[in-house]
């Protein structure tokens, strides 16, 4: 088992960068196999994971919400579309942001707004990267992490 990264004093999309570039191996991206929750304990609560739909990727699935992120959103959203699921009124510009990680197969950052469920505006900074599966070219998880704070 790989040591832990350890962070000191990286915003989360520093430290999500540093340890998903770290698994890389010469390759594009790592696959969602290569990453393990233990060696990146001190962010996990703030990280999802979303699988993309195999068939055009016009859909994603969370697979994995951390407890941070399920207050942010007021809701557990593990297992649930996105887009039928969020009630915020960015779940749009959210799917974008997937699209572009698997269109580009590079990281994309983001700092934003939104409302969650039990109307309170969450502003948050996260960072999502492409995670491949079976050593595939193509993209099939998203890995994220998300800091926030409601207002």
């Amino acid at each position: 088992m790989n040591k832990p990264v350890q962070r000191g004093s990286q915003r989360i999309n520093e430290h999500l960068l540093e340890y998903w570039s770290s698994k890389k191996s010469g390759r594009p991206f790592p696959t969602e196999g290569d990453i393990d929750p233990e060696e990146i304990a001190d962010i996990w609560t703030s990280c999802f994971l979303v699988r993309t739909d195999e068939a055009g990727r016009t859909k994603f699935q969370y697979t994995y919400l951390g407890d941070a992120l399920i207050d942010a959103y007021g809701d557990d959203l593990t297992n649930q579309d996105i887009c039928d699921k969020l009630v915020n009124p960015n779940n749009m510009s959210l799917v974008h942001k997937f699209e572009e990680v698997c269109k580009t197969r590079q990281p994309v950052e983001e700092e934003s707004e939104f409302t969650n469920s039990n109307g309170m505006l969450i502003k948050f900074r996260s960072c999502m990267l492409p995670l491949g599966k079976d050593n595939s070219n193509d993209v099939a998880f998203v890995l994220g992490g998300m800091k926030w704070k409601a207002f």
